[in-house]
Parts: structure tokens; C-alpha cells; sequence
């Protein structure tokens, strides 16, 4: 949920004050929304679950959801890219496992780099972070934010991806240090985002923004 946590803050909205943050290690009630799973958003007597769902919520409520219909609409489509980015990664380097070294060389270096034109689909199965990023980059807009030219949910979510880094002072020894940065490499996803100036802005876009800079700094300790 950090995604949304992220919309809340550059709202200028932040826990206590404005909303609570529960986090659970044991089972809580009122799941249904989410087929009895987290996570789930209460909004009055009403409840949202699925991640999207919530995003796509906060962010229609607080201004990050473009200016029309069409922003929207291209906001959805970068999540789904970086969704499908997302299982391919999982794919290679399932979910709490750290990167071993030649499943981290073939994720960041491997794979077929036609960025340009039809995709080949011959390849589909293939394709990793370079594939990825340089499609990515292809459908971002140009003025310094994924979509349009002001922040969206679109930005946040790509900085989820390649930028979101736990700090030191946001650890405790359970928290494993590939799990703390994108990818499991933190310089090879800047070197990454350096060849790619569209991704990088978006990026930046969110990292320079003065509520979420407050925010990074009041979030804590960080334990999933």
C-alpha cells in the first residue's frame, strides 16, 4: 500500500491526522471486500479491497487521476505495463527469494531490447528489465510526468517500481537488504533509469515533491 499511502501524502494528507493505517500480522475483520484478504481501504461504512481499486479511489479523490477521461485511461495503461513488468520479475525471482547473481545478470542484461515498432512476440517469454523499460519509456509522455504534464498516480506507481528504496533508519534486522531497493539493485536500476530520461523524470517528479519528501520522513519503520 505504499502506493497509496504516497497519493494520501502529496495531498497532504498523512496518518492520525487524516487517516488511520492499520497494519495487521493477524487476521482482521471486515475482508469481504477483498475476499477476505488485505488489503482493504475503509471509507465510512463502505469498504474497497484489490490495490488498484484503491489507488485508482485516492487518486480520482485527490487530483491524480489526469484532466480527462483519456489521462485516465493512460494512467491506467502505465499500471498495467508496470503490473505485467512486475510478473515478469516475479517470474524469474519469485517472491522472497533474493536474486541469485545469474538470475540478476539475465534480468538486468538479458532478453530481446526490440523497444522500437510491433513487439516481436516470438520472444515473449524472454523479456526482462531492458524489454521492459525501454517499451515503458516509449509510452510515457514527454513533459516530465508520465502522463500529461502534471503528477498522476501513473508517476507514483513508476516510482514504486524503480525508485521506492527503504532507508536505514526505516529497518530492523528482520528486513533483508536485496528486498530494500528496486530489483534487488539499487545502482543498476539508477544506471537503468540514467538511459532512460522519461522514466527518470517521472521518477524524480515524485522523489522532489515537498509532501512526499514530508512523508518519507514521518513513515517509520518499515516491516513487509
Amino acid at each position: 500500500m505504499e502506493v497509496a499511502r504516497g497519493i494520501l501524502a502529496i495531498a497532504g494528507k498523512f496518518p492520525d491526522a487524516d487517516y488511520q493505517d492499520l497494519r495487521f500480522n493477524e487476521p482482521a475483520d471486515n475482508l469481504k471486500s477483498n475476499l477476505g484478504r488485505m488489503p482493504v481501504m475503509n471509507v465510512g461504512d463502505e469498504s474497497i479491497g484489490q490495490s488498484f481499486a484503491i489507488y485508482h479511489y485516492l487518486a480520482s479523490e485527490n487530483g491524480l487521476m489526469g484532466s480527462s477521461s483519456l489521462e485516465a485511461a493512460k494512467i491506467v495503461s502505465v499500471f498495467e505495463h508496470v503490473r505485467e513488468l512486475g510478473l515478469a520479475y516475479r517470474t524469474l525471482v519469485p517472491y522472497g527469494e533474493e536474486p541469485a547473481a545469474d538470475k540478476a545478470e539475465l534480468w538486468f542484461e538479458g532478453g530481446p531490447t526490440d523497444v522500437l515498432g510491433t513487439a516481436d512476440k516470438s520472444r515473449r517469454g524472454d523479456r526482462y528489465l531492458r524489454w521492459w523499460a525501454g517499451r515503458i519509456e516509449e509510452a510515457l509522455d514527454t513533459e516530465g510526468f508520465a502522463v500529461g504534464s502534471a503528477l498522476s498516480l501513473a508517476d507514483l506507481v513508476l516510482y514504486n517500481a524503480f525508485a521506492e528504496v527503504v532507508r536505514d533508519e526505516e529497518v530492523d534486522v528482520a528486513f533483508p537488504p536485496y528486498r530494500r531497493v528496486p530489483f534487488g539493485d539499487k545502482a543498476r536500476t539508477d544506471a537503468l533509469l540514467a538511459t532512460h530520461p522519461r522514466l527518470k523524470a517521472s521518477c524524480e517528479a515524485v522523489a522532489t515533491n515537498t509532501n512526499f519528501q514530508k512523508w518519507l520522513n514521518v513513515r517509520g519503520t518499515q516491516g513487509f
